[in-house]
């Protein structure tokens, strides 16, 4: 190539060595290690994005799986909360519930050898008592025993009659308030 065909940009002086051409050298090398960094900050965040993503997918399966869980155990949980409050009030009912064997079995240990109940009716306020005895004095002593007995109140003779046709001895109604 020819010599006139050569172009020299740079100055004839020496611009580098001078202050202004070292201020504007150090500008651009920083310049350029701004952009440099700013780079690889972007592309750092853009590569994260896809960790990220997969992250945020895998912790919504999660959640939806542990949704599902919950909803499957919610009808369990309901049913077993109703038992627990059905269990509740039947223990409160068995706790002021009073024993209708017990009593009868109290009243058992008052009837004298020839006296016989033929029914029993134990209501929560109330007792009734049927039978028939072969004497005067069994019905007497059973009588006095119920009225002795502490957890019947206000016992009641409601009617005595010799036996009908061939049932032998006196029947008897009693009737008695059982006390809580």
């Amino acid at each position: 190539m020819p010599a006139k065909d050569k172009i020299n940009l740079l100055p004839k002086e020496q611009f580098e060595t001078s202050n202004l051409g070292k201020l504007v050298q150090w500008a651009v090398d920083i310049g350029r290690w701004i952009v440099v960094l700013t780079e690889f900050v972007v592309i750092c965040a853009f590569l994260s994005r896809f960790y990220f993503d997969t992250k945020l997918a895998n912790l919504f399966d999660e959640v939806k799986q542990k949704q599902a869980i919950v909803n499957s155990a919610s009808s369990f949980e309901e049913n077993f909360r109703t038992v627990q409050d059905k269990i509740k009030i039947i223990k409160g009912m068995l706790a002021e519930e009073r024993k209708p064997s017990a009593t009868i079995a109290e009243i058992s240990q008052f009837l004298p050898l020839d006296t016989f109940l033929t029914s029993i009716n134990l209501d929560s306020e109330k007792l009734s008592l049927s039978g028939y005895c072969l004497s005067e004095r069994s019905l007497n002593v059973f009588l006095s025993q119920l009225v002795s007995k502490s957890s019947l109140k206000e016992v009641s003779l409601n009617s005595v009659s010799s036996s009908k046709d061939d049932s032998p001895g006196i029947t008897f109604n009693i009737d008695a308030q059982t006390i809580k």
